[in-house]
C-alpha cells in the first residue's frame, strides 16, 4: 500500500513537471532545417555553411535596405500569456568591422503594433556576439501577431545567425471541437451585403517570359477566359521600363479580346523613375526636393504624363493607386510616403502628393479621371494614419491594402481576423467606400496552400467586408504565380488556381454577397446573387482534415433551378460532379464546391 501511494506521487509529480516545464519553442533554432520556420522581413535570407556558431548551418541576412530588415519567426500560439522567456542567439557581422545587431519581439493585439528591444550588442565579421535578453508577453484584446526577429545594422550590412532561442513554458494546443459528419447550410438572398468590384491579380512582372512564351495562347486562356477574372492589375512602367510597358500593353489587348470591356484595369505605381527621387534611386527612397520643397506637382505630372500614354497605346486606367506599400522601403522599385509632413518630415507626406495627383488629372482629364484607391499599404495595420491624413476623402474611390502585416497568418487564415474586423470599423467612417484586397500571396505550391488561400478570400469577404480580392501574381516565373512559367516552352498550373476559380469563374463585378450560414463548425460558407437576381453562387470549404460532410441546402423561400457543382481537392482540380440530389452536397474532407444555380421564388 504504501509502495502504491508512493508511486502515485512521483507520476503526479511527472505529470505536473511534464505540463509545466520550460524549454526552447522555437522551431529549427539553430537552421539545420535551412529556412524552417523562419522568414525574411522584406529583405532576402540564405541557409550558410560557414561560418557556423554550432552545428552545420547559420542563415545570413542580405538585401537590408533599413535597420529593421532582418530574420524573423512567428511564435504566435506558443507564447503563454503573461509568462516571462528568455530570448538569445548569437549574430555575427558579414561586410562591415563593427555595428549594433538586436533581436526585438513585435506584438500586434487591440493596442496596435508595439516593437520591444529584448537585447541588443556590437557584432563584428570575426567572431561571435551573444545576445540575451527577457520579454514577459502581456496582451491586450485579441493577440493577431508575435514574432521574435533579428535586426539592427546599418543598411546595406549583411549579418548571420544562429543558434536562437526562447526559453519558457509552450502554450497548450487548443482543442478542436470536431465536425459532424452531416449538417445544414442556409442562404437567404434577401439579406444582402456588400457589391462586388471583382476578382483578379497582378501581372506586374515576367511580362517578358509572358509575352515570349511558346504556348502563351493556352496561358492567355487559362488566365483571362477559364479564371473570368474582373481586375487585371498592372505596374506603372511610364519611364522606368520601356519593354515591360510594351509587354504590359500586348497581355491588356489579349485580356480584352477575350473578356471585352469586363475586364477593368487598375495600374498601381511602385515607383517613379529614379529623376523624381531624393535617392535617384527607382530603389527606396523617397520623393526629392525641388528649391526646400518635396517634389509633388513634378510627380502628379508624371501621372498624369503616365496614363495620357498608356491610353494612347490602348490601355484606359479603370482604377489607380498612385504609391504601392507607401509604408516603407522595400528592396525592390518603391518610394516610402509618411501620411503627413507634419507625422514624418523625412518622407514626402502621401496627402500632399496624392491632393497634387487629384488635381492634375481632374485638369487633364475633367470627369474621366480613373477610380482612386487608397492608400494601398502593405498590410491591414499601417492604413489609418494615410485614410485620415487626406485632405478630401471625397475624391477617393475605393479604400486598398494588402496583407502582408501579419507574420504567419497566411498559413492560418483565421489569425487576420481580429485586424479584419478593426479595417472593417475603420472604412465604415468613410460611408460606403468598397474595400479591395489589392495584393496577397503566400505559399501557392501545395493543396494546404489552396485551401489557405480559400479560407483567407472567405475572411477577406465575410468578416472584413472586401468588394474586391486580387491574387499578388497570376503568372511569375519558375516556382510560383497561379501559372507558373516553368521554361519559354513548359508552365504549370498550380493548386491554388483552381481556389481562386472557385470565386473568380462564379462571381462578377455587380453582384452582392447575400447571407449564408451553417450549423457544421468544420465548413465555411460565402453566396452571392447576380445583378438580375437570378443566377447564385455559393462557394463552401471543407476545412476538415479527414471528415467527409453530407450539407442539406436551404434557399428559404427560394427553390434551386438548374445547378452545377465544381468541386477541387487535393485528388480533384475544378471537377463537374453533376446534379445537387435532394439539395444536398457531399463534401470531402479538405475540399473546395462551388454551387451555381438559378433561383426562383416557391
Amino acid at each position: 500500500m504504501k509502495t502504491s501511494y508512493i508511486s502515485l506521487i512521483v507520476l503526479c509529480f511527472l505529470f505536473t513537471v511534464n505540463l509545466f516545464s520550460d524549454g526552447n519553442i522555437l522551431t529549427n533554432p539553430g537552421f539545420e532545417r535551412g529556412k524552417d520556420g523562419w522568414a525574411d522581413r522584406t529583405c532576402a535570407i540564405e541557409i550558410v555553411n560557414s561560418p557556423v556558431h554550432s552545428g552545420e548551418c547559420a542563415v545570413k541576412v542580405i538585401n537590408r535596405l533599413a535597420n529593421w530588415q532582418g530574420v524573423k519567426q512567428s511564435v504566435f500560439g506558443k507564447m503563454v500569456d503573461g509568462a516571462t522567456y528568455k530570448i538569445s542567439g548569437w549574430v555575427r557581422l558579414d561586410n562591415a568591422k563593427s555595428d549594433i545587431v538586436a533581436v526585438s519581439v513585435e506584438q500586434q493585439d487591440d493596442v496596435g503594433t508595439r516593437y520591444y528591444n529584448i537585447a541588443s550588442g556590437t557584432a563584428n565579421d570575426t567572431g561571435w556576439t551573444y545576445l540575451s535578453g527577457e520579454f514577459t508577453l502581456k496582451v491586450v484584446g485579441s493577440l493577431s501577431v508575435l514574432d521574435v526577429y533579428f535586426e539592427g545594422p546599418a543598411p546595406g550590412i549583411n549579418f548571420y545567425v544562429d543558434d536562437a532561442m526562447v526559453y519558457g513554458p509552450e502554450a497548450d494546443v487548443p482543442k478542436i471541437i470536431p465536425a459532424k459528419p452531416i449538417g445544414k447550410a442556409t442562404i437567404d438572398l434577401n439579406k444582402r451585403y456588400q457589391k462586388i468590384e471583382g476578382f483578379g491579380g497582378s501581372g506586374a512582372y515576367y511580362t517578358y517570359n509572358l509575352v515570349n512564351h511558346k504556348k502563351k495562347n493556352e496561358i492567355y486562356n487559362l488566365l483571362f477566359k477559364d479564371l473570368d477574372i474582373d481586375i487585371l492589375r498592372l505596374r506603372n512602367n511610364y519611364e522606368i521600363d520601356t519593354e515591360s510597358f510594351k509587354e504590359s500593353i500586348e497581355i491588356v489587348k489579349e485580356g480584352k479580346s477575350i473578356l471585352g470591356d469586363k475586364l477593368k484595369i487598375l495600374i498601381n505605381a511602385w515607383g517613379p523613375p529614379a529623376y523624381l527621387k531624393n535617392n535617384n534611386s527607382t530603389i527606396g527612397g523617397t520623393l526629392k526636393k525641388v528649391n526646400g520643397k518635396y517634389a509633388y506637382d513634378e510627380f502628379a505630372q508624371w501621372w498624369c504624363n503616365s496614363l495620357k500614354t498608356y491610353k494612347e497605346a490602348g490601355v484606359t486606367a479603370d482604377y489607380i493607386t498612385i504609391q504601392n506599400e507607401l509604408d516603407y522601403e522595400a528592396p525592390w522599385i518603391s518610394c516610402k510616403f509618411s501620411p503627413s509632413e507634419e507625422i514624418d518630415s523625412n518622407f514626402a507626406a502621401f496627402n500632399k502628393a496624392l491632393d497634387a495627383v487629384w488635381k492634375k488629372l481632374k485638369e487633364e482629364f475633367n470627369n474621366d479621371v480613373p477610380k482612386i484607391l487608397i492608400p494601398e499599404s502593405s498590410g491591414l495595420g499601417n492604413s489609418k494614419d494615410y485614410i485620415e491624413n487626406v485632405y478630401d476623402i471625397s475624391i477617393v474611390y475605393g479604400l486598398s491594402h494588402h496583407l502582408y502585416d501579419c507574420s504567419g497568418c497566411g498559413s492560418a487564415p483565421d489569425r487576420f481576423i481580429p485586424r479584419m474586423l478593426t479595417y472593417r470599423n475603420l472604412a465604415e467612417k468613410y460611408g460606403n467606400k468598397p474595400i479591395f484586397q489589392t495584393e496577397f500571396e503566400d505559399e501557392p505550391g501545395t493543396w494546404q496552400d489552396a485551401i489557405n488561400t480559400a479560407l483567407t478570400i472567405h475572411n477577406s469577404l465575410t468578416v472584413e467586408g472586401v468588394s474586391a480580392y486580387l491574387y499578388w501574381d497570376l503568372f511569375w516565373g519558375p516556382g510560383t504565380g497561379l501559372i507558373s512559367m516553368e521554361t519559354d516552352s513548359t508552365y504549370l498550373v498550380v493548386p491554388t488556381y483552381y481556389a481562386f476559380k472557385h470565386y473568380s469563374a462564379f462571381v462578377d463585378h455587380g453582384w452582392q454577397r447575400v447571407e449564408a450560414n451553417t450549423d457544421n463548425t468544420g465548413i465555411r460558407i460565402s453566396a452571392f446573387i447576380s445583378p438580375d437576381n437570378k443566377k447564385v453562387s455559393a462557394i463552401i470549404i471543407n476545412t476538415t482534415k479527414d471528415t467527409d460532410i453530407s450539407l442539406k441546402i436551404d434557399l428559404k423561400k427560394y427553390k434551386i433551378g438548374n445547378c452545377t457543382i465544381y468541386r477541387s481537392s487535393e485528388r480533384e482540380n475544378f471537377k463537374s460532379i453533376g446534379p445537387l440530389k435532394d439539395k444536398t452536397l457531399k463534401l470531402p474532407a479538405n475540399s473546395i464546391t462551388t454551387l451555381y444555380f438559378s433561383s426562383e421564388k416557391m
